[in-house]
């Protein structure tokens, strides 16, 4: 059984390459063939009139072009790409060396035509062969000044030159501009195959995602649905609904409850970015109670900063309405995960929640943390979905899903806010949200 060598490169854009050469190569010998047929009606009634033996090799040289572009698109049909190249392009430099052998007179395609041949040669084979083929043609042209200046000088057959010559300038111009033609007929194609694959490739990202979101929202809402049940009697066992409680299960079922609420939010979050992704997150307009706004705030955030010994400070300005037009959950999500990511990674120290009005028409929410703090180079990648920064964790290795960032981001862009940190390690980070301020009653 034989087997490939592991050395083989097999690169996708390899074989794309190899494509291309192999057509170029059989449309140019294919071309060959219907260049050599004018060249030689040109060249058998002129043997007829100058006959020589010079002028018979050369004609056998001229006919033999047809054979040899045949045998070259047998070799490219074959799989045989570099043999071919190479066979077109040394046949070709062998007859036009041959002939202005035996006719001086033909000396003037010699430059031209091997011109063309390094042309070719870039388009066939790859680097560094042309250079090798370029180096031939340069020692055969050489090889042939010598010859002249040694006094082995061909034949002079003015008559049959000047037919030759002439027919295969007009020749010449026709498979230029074909060759050009060629090229960017091909570049085009290329180009067309690579939009296509793309847009391809763009197509089947584009369905996966929606299948992936559609997955894991529907897989969210089945999940949701008998946790809510478990919290919920969780809760009324723990409020003694059921009958007093030994102190073990009580600690047993306290477990249970918030690692229960842990999931839900997690499952939330999960939700809430298959949303977002799909793009069927839609935000509410209705009035918002900056006080209850807060209140909430202070209801999650107090407690924890209090069970850690950290120092919890909020202020809200002065200039701030009481009430203003939003979506008064997403808001509150927002504050919860900026806040709750501050205590989170803060042992020691302190964390502060301001809010102000900047203007008439913005407002402002900062949350700044005396925590481990975050690398400059690393800003951009906090707001990315699953993503976690190592050593700036805190040292109760508290970890979460890495999607709540991710999330507010998103919120506070739909919003039509922004939202950016600035850190300093060792020291702490500030998040500041800055938002469109619409007074209550300004709905739309």
């Amino acid at each position: 059984m034989k087997t490939e060598s592991p050395f083989k490169a097999r690169s996708p854009y390899l074989a794309a390459e190899l494509a291309r050469r192999a057509r170029l190569i059989d449309a140019v010998a294919k071309a060959g063939v219907y260049v050599a047929i004018p060249i030689n009606l040109a060249v058998i009634p002129t043997l007829m009139v100058a006959y020589s033996r010079e002028m018979v090799a050369v004609t056998a040289l001229c006919l033999a072009m047809i054979p040899c572009c045949l045998l070259v698109r047998q070799l490219v049909r074959r799989g045989r790409v570099d043999p071919a190249a190479w066979f077109s392009i040394l046949g070709g430099m062998t007859i036009l060396f041959l002939n202005s052998q035996l006719v001086a007179s033909l000396n003037p395609l010699l430059v031209p035509g091997f011109l063309v041949l390094i042309i070719a040669a870039n388009l066939f084979l790859r680097p560094p062969y042309p250079y090798a083929v370029a180096t031939a043609a340069a020692g055969l042209y050489l090889l042939e000044r010598l010859m002249r200046l040694g006094g082995l000088a061909a034949q002079e057959n003015p008559i049959a030159a000047d037919v030759f010559l002439t027919t295969a300038t007009m020749v010449a111009f026709i498979f230029v501009a074909f060759l050009n033609q060629l090229i960017t007929s091909d570049l085009y194609r290329a180009l067309d195959d690579a939009t296509h694959n793309l847009q391809e490739a763009n197509r089947k990202l584009a369905q996966a995602s929606e299948l992936k979101s559609q997955f894991t929202a529907r897989t969210s809402h089945e999940l949701r649905t008998p946790l809510s049940s478990i919290i919920a009697f969780t809760d009324l066992a723990l409020r003694d609904s059921y009958g007093s409680l030994a102190p073990k299960l009580r600690d047993a079922l306290t477990y249970v409850f918030n690692s229960s609420r842990h999931l839900k939010d997690i499952i939330n979050d999960l939700l809430d970015l298959s949303k977002i992704e799909a793009g069927q997150l839609q935000m509410s307009d209705e009035a918002v109670s900056l006080p209850k706004l807060v209140e909430a705030v202070v209801g999650v955030a107090a407690p924890i900063a209090a069970e850690k010994g950290l120092k919890w400070s909020i202020a809200v300005s002065p200039d701030m309405p009481h009430e203003f037009r939003g979506d008064s959950s997403r808001l509150e999500q927002i504050l919860l995960n900026l806040t709750g990511n501050a205590l989170k990674y803060t042992e020691k120290g302190s964390v502060s929640l301001s809010i102000d009005r900047i203007g008439s028409e913005r407002w402002r929410v900062e949350v700044r943390d005396t925590g481990a703090g975050i690398p400059e180079d690393q800003f951009e990648a906090i707001f990315q979905a699953y993503r976690q920064l190592e050593g700036t964790a805190s040292p109760s290795k508290v970890k979460g899903t890495g999607l709540g960032l991710a999330i507010t981001r998103h919120l506070v862009r739909l919003m039509g806010g922004t939202i950016h940190v600035d850190s300093t390690l060792g020291k702490g980070s500030t998040f500041t949200v800055d938002l469109p301020l619409r007074p209550n009653g300004s709905a739309g």
